[in-house]
């Protein structure tokens, strides 16, 4: 992932990245006229990391954006470095705290992407693994809706995510795969051992090979009509559970 640059927007997703991987932010545009308070702390956090700042009018960062949801922000940075799968794996096998790694199987809607980093960050998710092929890439879009996760939570991409799963299998890591059929539901398993939390894709949740390689399934009971909630809603129910029922032992 590193190498590449691209546009990012919004205030939080902007101050997290100048707090966290102020090397990786190139230049800003900021709105002219006064600043309120938000926006100019982030001119006095890209001020004291050597950042060159442009003072542009709002149309101008409207066509950076394409008319998103700017907040009067832009700025143009590096994607972030990742995270090495290998280390990982040694940070799984090596650790005697309680490993969580949210895995996503082909998530597509880089909203839904963007927000599961933020879940991910929230619920103290040491790492989120994605699979390099279909699947929703960086941008400005997943940055915003991350909301500042994208610098605070690792990303491991995987080019073979079946293979990714063997591994983290091989050295202890208990994988879950969330999915709407699944008799057991998540209130049922038991998340106190080392997991990783394996969600599917938008359209059809879990592939098969992928569901393959769990070492349970486990589904969110529904009392409504509809059948499955918004993957970035289920994966927050998800690792909030896990996230209880190691408060008192982890």
């Amino acid at each position: 992932m590193a190498g590449r640059h691209f546009l990012a927007w919004g205030i939080h997703a902007v101050e997290a990245a100048l707090r966290y991987a102020a090397h990786d932010v190139l230049e800003i545009w900021l709105r002219d006229g006064e600043l309120p308070a938000d926006l100019a702390k982030i001119e006095v956090l890209s001020t004291d990391a050597g950042v060159a700042i442009q003072r542009v009018p709002w149309k101008t960062l409207e066509r950076l954006t394409e008319g998103a949801v700017h907040q009067g922000v832009v700025v143009r940075r590096r994607m972030p470095a990742g995270l090495d799968l290998e280390d990982y794996l040694k940070l799984v096998a090596d650790t005697s705290s309680c490993p969580l790694l949210l895995i996503l199987d082909q998530i597509q809607d880089p909203q839904n992407f963007g927000a599961c980093l933020r879940i991910a960050d929230g619920a103290g998710a040491d790492a989120v693994l994605v699979g390099r092929d279909h699947a929703a890439p960086i941008t400005g879009t997943v940055a915003k809706a991350a909301s500042g996760a994208l610098d605070s939570v690792p990303i491991i991409a995987v080019s073979n995510l079946a293979r990714a799963l063997d591994q983290l299998r091989s050295v202890g890591l208990w994988l879950v795969g969330a999915v709407h059929d699944a008799p057991t539901t998540i209130f049922e398993c038991d998340f106190k051992p080392p997991v990783g939390i394996v969600v599917g894709s938008e359209a059809k949740g879990l592939r098969q090979l992928t569901r393959s390689k769990c070492d349970h399934l486990a589904s969110i009971p529904m009392v409504g009509r509809i059948p499955s909630l918004n993957v970035a809603t289920a994966t927050a129910i998800t690792l909030f559970e896990v996230n209880r029922q190691r408060s008192a032992d982890c």
